[in-house]
């Protein structure tokens, strides 16, 4: 490919910069197999909306590896509710898929229309339905995987976590068998709350509740910025007729709350960090995060918040990082560690993350440099 060309597959969402040695974009899982086998170091790239340089190619030594156009639907069994996709599937065209037979994939994220399945899987994403639904991995019978060698491998679901969450780094993820939910009607609610520790009791209650599907949390100024009061505020979603808000009220709030991550991103907020703490010590970390003027969001159901950072912000995170690991909180809850996390990670983790990858890759031929 040109080098003019190139420049794009050369950053991703995170706008961490790097250069690639060529770009490829294999159209057959079998053109797959002849690229890896050849080339000696391999980058995965699905849609680039990574926020932590993870499929950013490096040092000029990376051949990017598009998996855009591997991209077919099919094997859909009604029986067992299941449907085989590859890497390259986007989230909502699956969806609307789906739709026609009166099923859905369960996890929902804000970019629905860009994420592929593929990347879902490699991230092992969480998403805004993880209270009820759990992540990507949990709706997976089965990945077909290519090798360091190009070989072809079906992994099941007790070889999966070689795999999901692994960000690429194991190897080439093109096909997966998913298990599917029936289609559901759903409600939400847009909950104004007075205080941090009001969200805590409020989210504890929600969470004892097995028709929610969804807990948001916006704080004062995403709220402000969204056109609502300077509140705290709580979007929750029902699986029932709970919500107060149905049918078009219920799909403009969930279409505000997709324009959240475009709102920071417009404001000039390009560091989204995504740590990971349980609900008793949200108050703390918010009231941190407050004092210092960082701007959040968050899928509070789960634990997972997502501060907002300025380029005059970053030298925040560090300290942030210390904090969320003294209260017992993971360093990524869903964006993953990529290039810009790995100081963060605990030797104990890099450890296993190192074994893995010995195992799985012993050429050490993807997304070098990444995750260890």
């Amino acid at each position: 490919m040109k080098k003019d060309l190139m420049k794009v597959y050369e950053i991703d969402a995170s706008r961490f910069k790097g250069s690639a040695l060529d770009v490829v974009h294999p159209a057959t899982i079998m053109e797959v197999r002849s690229v890896v086998a050849r080339a000696k170091r391999i980058v995965l790239r699905g849609a680039g909306t990574g926020l932590a340089g993870g499929c950013v190619p490096l040092n000029g030594l990376d051949v990017v590896l598009d998996m855009s156009k591997i991209n077919q639907i099919g094997n859909f069994n009604s029986e067992r509710r299941t449907v085989e996709v590859e890497a390259g599937v986007i989230l909502d065209d699956l969806q609307s898929y789906l739709a026609k037979k009166n099923l859905e994939f369960p996890v929902n994220l804000l970019n629905n229309n860009v994420c592929t399945i593929g990347g879902m899987i490699a991230m092992d994403i969480a998403g805004s339905r993880a209270v009820k639904y759990g992540k990507t991995s949990n709706w997976i019978k089965w990945v077909d995987v290519v090798d360091g060698y190009g070989n072809l491998h079906r992994k099941g679901v007790t070889e999966l976590s070689d795999y999901a969450g692994m960000e690429g780094i194991t190897g080439v993820i093109v096909k997966a068998c998913l298990k599917l939910s029936p289609l559901k009607k759903r409600t939400a609610s847009l909950i104004k709350v007075e205080s941090l520790e009001e969200v805590v009791l409020i989210v504890r209650n929600l969470k004892r509740n097995p028709a929610v599907s969804m807990i948001d949390f916006l704080d004062k100024k995403i709220s402000k910025g969204l056109e609502l009061t300077k509140d705290y505020y709580l979007i929750v979603e029902y699986e029932d007729g709970s919500g107060l808000l149905k049918g078009k009220e219920y799909e403009d709030l969930m279409e505000m709350s997709d324009k959240v991550y475009s709102f920071v991103v417009n404001k000039g907020y390009t560091r989204i960090e995504d740590f990971r703490i349980m609900i008793d010590k949200f108050v703390k970390l918010m009231g941190w995060l407050e004092g210092v003027g960082i701007p959040t969001f968050g899928h509070i159901g789960i634990g997972i918040l997502h501060p907002c950072f300025g380029r005059d912000d970053e030298k925040f995170i560090p300290e942030m990082m210390k904090l969320v690991k003294r209260l017992g909180g993971q360093i990524s809850g869903e964006y993953g560690v990529g290039i810009l996390k790995i100081k963060f990670v605990e030797e104990g983790d890099k450890r296993i993350l190192i074994n893995v990858k010995k195992r799985t890759d012993s050429l050490n031929k993807f997304n070098v440099g990444k995750m260890i």
